[in-house]
């Protein structure tokens, strides 16, 4: 091993450190030391490093000496000749301390992706519980007062809405139902989904479909009825429930649903088709208000029991209105927004 140190070894120095040295080697240690002030310096670093190393000694199982002090010696010549060295000349300077980081010990693989998989866990569980029990999804909201309106929802339903009626929707559907709130009335036509079924809440009343069209009239204080005009649909409220299809209708009175026929002139506002088959002049009065928005009255109210049968495709009221009277020799007026019906009863 070559030397660190002029006129002697660092093996020698070591055992002169570690009180092993002969009576010989501590006289040539001594001597050396003798010789100038810069040696006894030269020892006072080496001891340093020896004290440090030493503390090592005990955490490793195998040691190879020859490697742990050519590591030391190493150290020693890297010292650059202008940096100072530590002095003893007076007992109350502190002595020079090296620092050295203490080895990290390194966490196993495995052990850090387990700890990893328990961290996620942790945290999908986390939101899992955010989520449902203290995040709400944003609504939004779709109303009408004196207008007619359609909107497209995010699945692509379209949906009508009649006068004075608004539908509650998230901003997206998540989870295995796609569903809304409505208050007043809203022509459906439903996307088809068989895996998401669509549902309404209508004032309590629970409309369940999976694609298909039909009418809900939900206004307060009013029945809800449903009339369907293609495809499917439940209604339930309560523990009661019935199976709709096209053609077919129901009424819901508190707990109670009523099977009727399907009157797809209620339909008329979003439609503007109507269909009368041997109806009253009364009924059919009710239908073309609902449907065109418009004040219809007749001035002879025996009129109302008069029958008709009829259609109309997308025409406007005038015309339609027009057609009645020639049809029951009947005088036309309007006054103002008002149109009256006027004439001798059909009795």
């Amino acid at each position: 091993m070559n030397n660190s140190h002029e006129n002697i070894s660092d093996e020698l120095l070591a055992r002169y450190l570690a009180d092993t040295a002969t009576a010989e080697e501590i006289s040539e240690v001594q001597n050396w030391l003798n010789l100038s002030p810069e040696n006894e310096q030269d020892l006072a670093a080496f001891e340093v490093l020896w004290e440090k190393s030493a503390l090592l000694k005990n955490r490793i199982s195998e040691v190879d000496t020859d490697a742990a002090w050519e590591k030391v010696r190493l150290k020693m010549s890297a010292q650059k000749p202008s940096e100072k060295t530590p002095s003893f000349e007076n007992d109350n300077v502190e002595d020079e301390v090296i620092i050295k980081k203490l080895p990290v010990e390194k966490r196993k693989p495995y052990t850090l992706w387990i700890a990893a998989a328990i961290s996620l866990t942790l945290m999908a569980f986390g939101f899992y519980i955010f989520r449902t029990q203290f995040y709400k999804a944003e609504l939004l909201e779709v109303a009408t007062t004196n207008n007619t309106t359609e909107a497209i929802l995010p699945d692509g339903t379209k949906v009508f809405l009649n006068y004075n009626s608004k539908i509650s929707y998230p901003e997206n559907f998540h989870g295995d139902l796609r569903t809304v709130s409505l208050n007043g009335e809203a022509f459906f036509d439903v996307k088809p989904d068989a895996t998401h079924p669509f549902v309404i809440d209508a004032n309590g009343t629970d409309v369940r479909v999976l694609g298909t069209s039909f009418n809900v009239k939900a206004y307060k204080k009013e029945l809800v009825r449903v009339d369907v005009k293609t495809g499917k649909v439940r209604v339930s409220k309560a523990d009661q429930k019935i199976e709709l299809v096209r053609g077919e209708s129901a009424e819901v009175s508190d707990d109670t649903l009523r099977s009727l026929r399907a009157d797809l002139n209620v339909m008329g506002y979003h439609t503007h088709v109507f269909d009368f088959n041997g109806a009253k002049l009364g009924e059919i009065i009710n239908s073309l208000n609902e449907g065109y928005h418009a004040d219809i009255r007749l001035a002879n109210a025996d009129l109302s029991k008069c029958r008709l049968t009829i259609g109309f495709q997308k025409e406007p009221l005038d015309t339609t209105l027009s057609v009645i009277a020639e049809t029951l020799d009947l005088k036309l007026r309007k006054e103002g927004k008002t149109y009256w019906l006027d004439g001798n009863s059909c009795q």
